[in-house]
């Protein structure tokens, strides 16, 4: 904890959700995008990386 704050710096979830449910619980995590890191399953962490990538590809490049 942040001893200048009196809020977290950070918060570990660890969520058992079935398969069905992946997909809503991703979107509700990629509202925070910015603070949020995918850990397991592995294809739900390369997902998040890959949506990370195209995100900084987006504004990287210059407009057309």
């Amino acid at each position: 904890m942040n001893k200048t704050h009196s809020k977290p710096t950070y918060i570990d979830y660890i969520v058992k959700l079935p398969e069905r449910s992946l997909e809503e619980f991703c979107r509700c995590v990629y509202r925070f995008m910015e603070n949020a890191q995918f850990i397991y399953p592995q294809r739900l962490a390369e997902q998040h990386q890959k949506f990370a990538r195209v995100l900084i590809d987006r504004y990287s490049s210059k407009p057309t």
